[in-house]
């Protein structure tokens, strides 16, 4: 039986709702929600703004919104791998589906649907203590000959490399088992926190047909960390212009493309580019990874390099409706029954994204009519991503 034939058994008989919660998301359900809502939590038991994932009515299938693509329950395990008890590095794609489906069919499923504050660790979360790194150092020879195959396999020069060598390492885990992996490193922070580590974006040894195996380290947290690098050290807060990639070799691949003589960029445009901060969201971008951008780089022009299809316009479309939705909120009087849910807020609201974006305890803290009018909205709003964004229903 062929694989796809396998793939094909394991969607008729498992469902996506006890793959996500396989994969550490938790039911997220109000009264009034009109399709299952599952979101992931952060280290301290706190719904993770952004990293939510809706079941499709009618489909084994979930998206997560704003989205046009749909995941079944093969192809989220393909393209979610780190988020599985069986992953390791250097395993292939399609061995990880079968070794997760198989677990699920052989084992009962234990239903996790907790309220969303309850503490949940079931994964390890990133920390650099698991790895040996080694550096790039442009005036080191020694030091650059491991870098070689990686870069050299993606057209990028010694001077490219050179002018992004404080963002990226090789980086060596060693397994319980003793199997030992390395792999081309590029750290990933949050905005506004550049001294914590929260995960690694990761290129495998280039194969003979000069594909690599690409993923994110274990643990990371994907959903707010993102690659930044300068070549000129320009810290986010201080950008003028920040440049948006879906990886770390296509931020570097266009700064040297646009730094060659024959792109036409004149003297001040490259001193520009050499300031300028470029960004990788490894893979989709999340509402989580745009807001901190956006946030903690108030005096930027963003400049979007997503790929030129319907998943990289839709991308695009995202930035700008976050970008619209951020204006100022700056609420000089709270009422006074409005003062104990501002209160519950983990922060000041920035925005009004922040003032919709609420969870369990933070909606527990509303007057009554209020509670009731988000209920009403938060139901609307998954319904019209739905109709909106699903290919199975009608326009």
């Amino acid at each position: 039986m062929t694989d796809e034939q396998t793939f094909e058994n394991y969607r008729n008989r498992l469902d996506i709702r006890d793959v996500l919660e396989d994969a550490g998301y938790t039911l997220y359900k109000r009264d009034g929600l009109r399709y299952p809502a599952y979101v992931r939590l952060d280290s301290d038991g706190r719904r993770i703004s952004g990293d939510k994932y809706i079941v499709s009515p009618g489909r084994n299938c979930c998206f997560q919104p704003p989205t046009i693509k749909l995941y079944s329950v093969t192809s989220f395990i393909w393209e979610h791998p780190d988020l599985f008890s069986e992953y390791k590095q250097g395993i292939k794609e399609s061995a990880l589906v079968h070794k997760v489906c198989q677990r699920l069919l052989n084992m009962p499923v234990e239903q996790t649907r907790k309220r969303v504050f309850d503490p949940v660790r079931d994964g390890k979360p990133f920390d650099m203590k698991d790895y040996q790194v080694q550096h790039f150092h442009p005036n080191d020879f020694d030091s650059q000959k491991p870098f070689y195959v990686f870069f050299k396999s993606r057209g990028i020069d010694f001077a490219t490399r050179c002018a992004f060598h404080d963002s990226f390492v090789l980086a060596t885990k060693t397994d319980k088992d003793g199997s030992i992996y390395k792999n081309l490193s590029f750290s990933m922070h949050i905005p506004g926190q550049p001294d914590r580590c929260v995960g690694f974006e990761e290129r495998g040894y280039p194969r003979k047909d000069g594909t690599a195996r690409k993923g994110m380290a274990a643990g990371s947290n994907a959903s707010e960390g993102v690659w930044m690098a300068s070549p000129k050290g320009t810290d986010l807060k201080d950008a003028k212009h920040v440049f948006i990639f879906e990886s770390a070799y296509d931020a570097m691949s266009f700064y040297q493309l646009r730094m060659k003589q024959e792109s036409g960029l004149d003297y001040q445009g490259r001193r520009e580019l050499k300031s300028a901060v470029f960004v990788s969201t490894g893979g989709n971008p999340s509402y989580g990874q745009i807001h901190g951008l956006i946030t903690h780089a108030p005096n930027a022009t963003f400049h979007l390099a997503f790929d030129n299809d319907m998943a990289g316009k839709q991308f695009a479309a995202n930035f700008e409706e976050i970008a619209r939705a951020m204006s100022p909120v700056a609420p000089d009087k709270v009422a006074v029954e409005m003062k104990p849910f501002i209160e519950s807020l983990p922060k000041p609201l920035e925005t009004t994204k922040d003032l919709l974006a609420i969870d369990d305890e933070q909606y527990d803290e509303l007057p009554k009519p209020l509670r009731e009018l988000y209920l009403k909205y938060d139901s609307a709003r998954e319904e019209a991503l739905e109709y909106h964004y699903s290919p199975f229903l009608c326009q």
